[in-house]
């Protein structure tokens, strides 16, 4: 439980994301914060070649990389916050070697949930965190992959799933903590990772800049259900 002596000499922390999700995760850590969203991700324009060097090890292209990707955006809310510690997050899914973004129309989401039904795929999601009020300060770099397996799926289970609009804006065409946790068959390693803010690796990275009073994140992560109306997942247990 954060208490208000907990945050005195804690810097302000930004979100740099304009996801709900992220930001419904990371509000269930305890500590104010406040949102900067660019569109940063999809800037094609060479990185610095120590964050390329710093990056978590990927066999995927370097513009797919979910942590450069995060730290594209908490970079680009730097000039915005040069008092804050910043947080980027970006999530991909994966499958055998392909990344699958948001679909850009109905048929397109058919299309991936045909690829996704009866195989388990990979999703990743990056971390980058910035200190922007030290200009010599190295950035904080992670990575969390979880598999996820998805349940045969029928044409009509299909349809019917893209018909509710769901997959529309959701990498992979789906969302797990939503209607499409119903087409998960199971989870192995972190579900919070497959929502879109690994919960554990945030606390720990946040930790590490300097936040402080942030709460357990397995005890977040119990209040996160807990508020959805469901004491576990839709799929098997498995780890913040």
């Amino acid at each position: 439980m954060t208490t208000p002596d907990a945050t005195l000499s804690s810097p302000p922390l930004v979100l740099a994301s304009a996801s709900p999700r992220r930001r419904e995760l990371l509000a269930y850590l305890g500590v104010p914060f406040r949102i900067i969203a660019t569109d940063a991700e999809e800037h094609e324009h060479d990185p610095p070649a120590e964050i390329v060097a710093a990056l978590p090890p990927l066999a995927l292209p370097l513009f797919d990389h979910p942590t450069l990707r995060a730290w594209r955006k908490a970079h680009a809310a730097c000039a915005s916050a040069p008092d804050s510690v910043i947080i980027g997050a970006d999530t991909i899914v994966a499958l055998e070697g392909t990344v699958l973004n948001k679909p850009v129309d109905p048929d397109d989401a058919r299309r991936m949930l045909r690829r996704l039904a009866g195989k388990t795929h990979t999703v990743y999601t990056g971390l980058a965190v910035i200190d922007a009020r030290r200009a010599d300060a190295s950035p904080l770099l992670d990575l969390v992959a979880s598999q996820v397996s998805i349940a045969p799926l029928s044409d009509a289970d299909i349809d019917a799933y893209v018909a509710t609009g769901e997959p529309l804006d959701k990498a992979g065409a789906y969302g797990i903590q939503g209607l499409g946790g119903r087409l998960v068959h199971a989870v192995t390693g972190s579900y919070t990772c497959v929502v879109g803010l690994p919960l554990v690796e945030t606390y720990r990275i946040l930790s590490a800049a300097g936040i402080r009073g942030l709460r357990d994140p397995v005890e977040g992560y119990r209040r996160w259900l807990r508020d959805q109306g469901k004491e576990t997942p839709s799929c098997p247990s498995t780890l913040p």
